[in-house]
């Protein structure tokens, strides 16, 4: 099965984060509205903003340069925490770290890039795990992913038009690729393969996106387009009460390595405490 090679776009975008381990880079965008919560651009095609934040730990927000001191405050939600790495903004999970290429706040949606999926050296798939989303996450797919299922290193010969050449191996073991709901997916076979991961996609970047099973001949095409998850606002617990009254949770620290506890950030007309849907008790509010 031919496969289409990835994007001049996908492969300069790997080349900038190919060392994993450059400080975080990021420049703060001037507020000019009341939000109390200070927005950021990694690069220059993210706008990052509540309710994902920055790491600040290595930076300070004041001006984007390495602080001698860690944070003692962050506002957004805990799960949607991003790192800036070579100007590049990425969301790690528990199944590994996604490139941001955008986020669309009035859609509650973000695109995403697996950067575990190609090598600079590689233009086969490098396919190897499924995606894990933190416990308790506001994230989700999206209706509009897809999924493809892939089975790796088998001993049987399967369907030749869903055979991915580049991960042939060694020749005697094959490796094949299915989308969402053909029936023909090798399921019953599973155990006779090394592994079988299934990895999202946008439905629009496969052949036959309006229906149908046909050869999956773009299947680097398709990865590299990525795939999308949505996010919810948090509607309960402390974080929805603050969220409701007109503030932006995060959380603060008294000492700089010191424990996190939430809190409720506000613009300076917010009133300085939140009352709680449980009685004798209250959300308190910081102004930044």
């Amino acid at each position: 099965m031919p496969l289409a090679h990835s994007s001049l776009h996908l492969l300069l975008l790997l080349s900038n984060l190919a060392a994993f381990s450059a400080a975080k880079e990021r420049l703060p965008n001037a507020n000019t509205t009341s939000s109390p919560c200070p927005s950021y651009r990694c690069g220059h095609a993210v706008d990052i903003r509540y309710p994902f934040w920055i790491d600040d730990d290595d930076a300070s927000p004041g001006n984007g340069n390495a602080s001698s001191s860690p944070s003692r405050s962050h506002c957004g939600y805990t799960s949607l925490r991003l790192e800036c790495r070579r100007e590049t903004p990425v969301l790690p999970l528990p199944s590994g770290d996604y490139a941001v290429t955008h986020i669309l706040y009035s859609d509650r949606t973000l695109s995403l890039l697996d950067l575990g999926v190609f090598s600079l050296s590689n233009t086969c798939p490098l396919v190897g795990r499924n995606l894990s989303l933190p416990a308790g996450s506001p994230l989700a797919l999206t209706p509009r992913d897809a999924n493809l299922t892939f089975f790796l290193h088998c001993s049987f010969v399967g369907i030749p038009a869903h055979l991915v050449a580049c991960l042939e191996g060694d020749g005697r073991h094959h490796s094949y690729v299915f989308r969402d709901g053909d029936e023909l997916a090798p399921y019953g076979y599973a155990g006779l393969c090394r592994d079988v991961v299934g990895m999202p996609v946008l439905r629009r970047s496969l052949p036959g996106a309006a229906g149908g099973t046909g050869p999956l001949d773009a299947v680097v095409s398709a990865l590299s387009m990525g795939f999308e998850l949505s996010w919810r606002p948090e509607v309960d617990g402390e974080c929805g009460q603050c969220e409701r009254a007109g503030g932006m949770c995060g959380r603060r620290r008294r000492a700089a390595h010191g424990s996190w506890t939430f809190a409720c950030f506000r613009a300076a007309a917010t009133p300085a405490w939140i009352p709680s849907r449980s009685p004798g008790t209250r959300v308190i509010v910081y102004q930044l």
